[in-house]
């Protein structure tokens, strides 16, 4: 009788998550940036978006290339390319480039359905101000819809369907834009 045994964890679903240096300067501009933005551009959200919240999702105007947001480039890049790197993506012959950027403020009662980003290879959200109680952000196996879920004894990484992620200022979350993600909704009168 042979005890040859192997588990191979295949097919990983990598998300990097890191906590950014010297976020608290940072994220007051980038929130004050984002209450003037609130002024001066009108609410772009999708037709078939099921919440309210404001989002600059379908405006043409390119964030990244004005203050404060300007001083988000760097960073962004700096993250990707580590992450980037991880995966063993050619990023020498085949550079990032930044396809969009958007601002998305959820408040109370606010949430997003499942999607995930259709023609790009890696997503991210950056957390300029997210109070306890606000919406957490919650990644969808792959794998949720093509199987059942047998009952569990202990949740781990391996046989979740769902991994929430808690919202933390100066946090910078990616990910693989194919990967399903949705935010829950929030409980605060204070903005995410």
């Amino acid at each position: 009788m042979s005890n040859n045994r192997k588990h191979h964890k295949i097919f990983p679903t990598l998300i990097q998550v890191s906590d950014i240096e010297g976020a608290k300067t940072l994220n007051e501009r980038l929130c004050e940036g984002i209450y003037q933005l609130m002024k001066i551009e009108p609410n772009t959200k999708p037709d078939g978006w099921a919440c309210d919240l404001y989002t600059t999702i379908m405006s043409s105007r390119n964030i990244l290339t004005t203050p404060p947001f300007d001083s988000l480039t760097d960073i962004i890049f700096d993250e990707v390319v580590k992450y980037a790197r991880k995966l063993k993506l050619d990023i020498d012959n085949y550079p990032p480039r930044i396809n969009e950027c958007w601002v998305n403020v959820y408040g109370k009662g606010h949430a997003q359905d499942v999607h995930h980003h259709k023609n790009s290879v890696i997503s991210g959200i950056y957390y300029p101000k997210a109070p306890d109680g606000c919406g957490v952000v919650m990644f969808h196996s792959p794998l949720a819809d093509n199987m059942l879920e047998p009952p569990i004894t202990e949740k781990d990484p391996v046989n979740l369907s769902i991994f929430p992620l808690r919202p933390i200022p100066g946090r910078m979350v990616l990910f693989r834009s194919w990967l399903k993600h949705s935010v829950q909704i929030s409980t605060i009168s204070e903005d995410r």
